[in-house]
């Protein structure tokens, strides 16, 4: 298995996600171009995706 690593640490604050056997930590920027449709949800694989949304179901339902 093969991973772009990139520096992000002037791209704070980020979320790190654990999903697809790793952790993959993703500026909260490029989250709320997602969602505002600035950019393609497909930036983000589809695991990543799932896992978001999991976690953000559980605490809604909690």
């Amino acid at each position: 298995m093969t991973a772009d690593i990139h520096n992000i640490a002037e791209q704070r604050p980020h979320l790190t996600v654990a999903a697809d056997g790793g952790v993959h930590v993703i500026p909260c920027d490029l989250v709320r171009s997602v969602i505002a449709g600035d950019k393609p949800s497909t930036i983000l694989t589809e695991p990543v995706l799932r896992r978001i949304i999991e976690e953000w179901f559980q605490r809604v339902v909690a």
